[in-house]
């Protein structure tokens, strides 16, 4: 009964589609490109080596406005402690995203970023495990009382 009522719990899954440690020079910035198949629930976290670091991920049109400097975006900042940060796609196809990170210190520090899209479903394994077990012990209780 208590695997049946585990099936209940979704499981959390996630697709890793960006995994990836670089270094950042002192005063620059670098940037990370992922292709992103689906619409859906994205999530995006980095550490930084020491100090500081700002991110953002940005749509190509994002990045290009930037650039140009008639944009800014709402910079997520992190120390040693994982940031994350939950990405809507929204619908739609496939679309690029631009992990843009910034360095405003004079050193150079090690940047690691992940993506992933993380979505839950049902723990059918354990759903019919449950199920199976249920069932042989209805039967096995019912051969019982009745040989008895």
């Amino acid at each position: 009964m208590l695997l049946l009522l585990n099936s209940l719990t979704l499981l959390e899954k996630k697709d890793i589609l960006l995994n990836d440690s670089f270094n950042i020079a002192g005063n620059t910035c670098e940037n990370r490109t992922v292709w992103i198949d689906s619409s859906g629930d994205y999530i995006a976290s980095f550490t930084v080596s020491e100090g500081t670091i700002k991110g953002y991920p940005m749509t190509a049109t994002q990045l290009s406005l930037w650039l140009e400097g008639t944009y800014e975006p709402d910079w997520a900042e992190s120390d040693q402690a994982d940031f994350g940060m939950s990405i809507d796609i929204g619908d739609g196809e496939g679309s690029t995203r631009h992990f843009v990170f910034t360095n405003d210190d004079f050193f150079a520090k090690e940047v690691h970023v992940e993506f992933s899209k993380a979505w839950e479903e049902t723990n059918y394994v354990n759903l019919f495990g449950g199920a199976i077990l249920v069932l042989l012990g209805t039967i096995i209780a019912i051969l019982l009382k009745y040989k008895y």
